[in-house]
């Protein structure tokens, strides 16, 4: 009887090994759909700033409308609400409106907050040492989805100062904020 040589065997063999090879290794690949972002800003907050509230440890709250800013933005840019992924703030800047020509030379930090309803405020921003000479200030953003925030007709902004030198009993500002969609198509 005759054997098979090695190589006949090895001609056997490898095709076998190579195909079961292939066939363990290979993934199943799901299909990602890509997401979208645009950016959109957030109407301007004009807010009255009484010194002895701002400074207390909760702050001061003002009602937020951002709904309705969300929902116009999605639309104009042919998206739906069922489509949102989430939205992150990309920009946060706070003025001096009153009295004019003010500085916040007078103040250490400033923090913001977003919560909706009676939930618990989140930092979304903040500014923790204040430059000199500012009659503007851009805060630092913090990595929050705020979708939730800016879907409820509830949401509220928390605005908290704190000040190392004498400043006036109520100020005027401008608190503006921006967004940056993630949506699927």
């Amino acid at each position: 009887m005759n054997r098979p040589g090695p190589w006949k065997i090895i001609v056997w063999i490898l095709p076998l090994a190579l195909l079961a090879w292939a066939g363990c290794s290979k993934e199943e690949e799901e299909e990602v759909l890509p997401e979208v972002s645009f950016s959109f800003d957030l109407p301007a907050l004009a807010i009255a700033v009484d010194s002895a509230q701002v400074a207390a440890p909760s702050g001061v709250v003002f009602g937020f409308e951002g709904s309705a800013a969300l929902g116009q933005a999605l639309t104009a840019n042919g998206f739906g609400t069922g489509q949102l992924v989430g939205v992150g703030l990309n920009k946060a800047r706070l003025y001096f409106s009153d009295p004019v020509g003010s500085y916040y030379n007078a103040l250490q930090s400033v923090t913001v907050r977003m919560a909706v309803g009676d939930g618990q405020p989140v930092t979304v921003a903040s500014l923790d040492s204040v430059p000199d000479g500012a009659q503007a200030l851009v805060l630092g953003l913090m990595d929050v989805d705020v979708a939730a925030m800016l879907r409820s007709n509830d949401a509220r902004l928390v605005v908290r100062m704190e000040f190392d030198g004498p400043v006036p009993p109520v100020t005027g500002h401008s608190l503006v904020l921006g967004a940056q969609a993630v949506v699927l198509p």
